[in-house]
């Protein structure tokens, strides 16, 4: 028998004086209170209940006992009660890790719009682009591609999908000409993501009208969204990144896009939520996926809700080989 129920039928007996109504207090019967008391008695060799008859009276060996699994009994109820108002009250901590690429004026915009409809929450935000696992106490709840989560158990919810595009300043378009088509590039400064050089060349790959076009720059740069839309707002090059990562950048002017059929990539860029639990989420984390994926919604951002991971189209063409002169 569970020793937390026989402390809880000896509290319940010696403040009732009566087996039956400790019975009725805790909603068992009268034998398992009898018996509680019982096994009770033999695990810690000590009386503790007189039994008559009439009445059930502590025993003058048992009252420091009874003190102590009255503190304890008390105790024990106020950390169950504390951490049920916590799961109901819209406040604690939510530890969010998002990719590079997300930090933007959306981005904060988000945060400011959910602290407005959360102030209570304290939202602890870590930016990083490596792979992460929900289950190892890090973090709460992820914003990141799919491919960088590392498990498969994590509830999953797509907040936005969006192509690469080309972009550049103003500034370095009046300086150095606004291309007309791929090849073209290749007499310019490409802002690009390693990967999307061909594997032990120079050569970049990328999608023209729907053809394979390798393109061998006059110069280059790798690294990752952040840095290359960085250089890009600098007047550094041209670069490749998520539209909805510069759709500000383009709205204000600060970008402007190039080739509009031409990318690095067939396959959109996604970007999904990843929280570990479905069932008895605290408020404050079913207030936040329900807060990204309206927001992403209303943002025009989000493309597919929910939808699983959606596979690249693949595209067989001649590949047409241009090299800066």
């Amino acid at each position: 028998m569970d020793q937390l129920y026989m402390l809880r039928a000896f509290v319940a007996a010696t403040q009732h004086r009566s087996f039956s109504k400790a019975a009725a207090s805790l909603g068992v019967t009268t034998g398992s209170i009898s018996k509680a008391i019982a096994k009770l008695e033999a695990s810690i060799q000590t009386r503790v209940l007189y039994r008559t008859t009439r009445s059930v009276t502590l025993t003058e060996a048992a009252q420091p006992y009874y003190l102590s699994c009255c503190r304890l009994l008390e105790e024990l109820d106020e950390a169950n009660r504390r951490i049920a108002r916590e799961r109901e009250v819209d406040s604690g901590r939510l530890r969010l890790v998002v990719h590079p690429m997300l930090v933007s004026e959306t981005f904060s915009r988000l945060v400011s719009s959910y602290h407005a409809i959360a102030p209570n929450v304290n939202l602890m935000v870590s930016v990083q682009e490596g792979a992460v696992n929900l289950y190892d106490g890090h973090f709460d709840m992820a914003i990141l591609p799919p491919h960088l989560v590392e498990q498969s158990a994590v509830i999953r919810r797509t907040l936005s999908k969006s192509s690469r595009v080309m972009v550049a300043s103003p500034g370095y378009l009046k300086t150095n000409g606004t291309p007309k088509q791929a090849a073209d590039l290749a007499g310019h400064f490409l802002l690009l993501d390693s990967q999307a050089r061909q594997k032990g060349t120079n050569f970049i790959e990328l999608l023209d009208n729907g053809r394979r076009v390798s393109v061998l720059p006059m110069s280059s740069m790798d690294g990752n969204e952040v840095l290359l839309r960085a250089a890009a707002l600098t007047g550094t090059g041209i670069a490749a990144l998520p539209e909805a990562m510069v759709r500000e950048d383009i709205a204000m002017g600060h970008l402007i896009k190039v080739l509009p059929d031409c990318s690095t990539s067939d396959s959109g860029v996604e970007v999904c939520l990843f929280y570990s639990h479905r069932e008895l989420l605290p408020v404050r984390f079913r207030t936040f996926v329900d807060f990204c994926t309206e927001f992403f919604r209303a943002d025009g951002s989000a493309r597919e809700a929910d939808a699983g991971i959606v596979a690249p189209r693949l595209v067989q063409h001649k590949t047409l080989v241009l090299a800066a002169v």
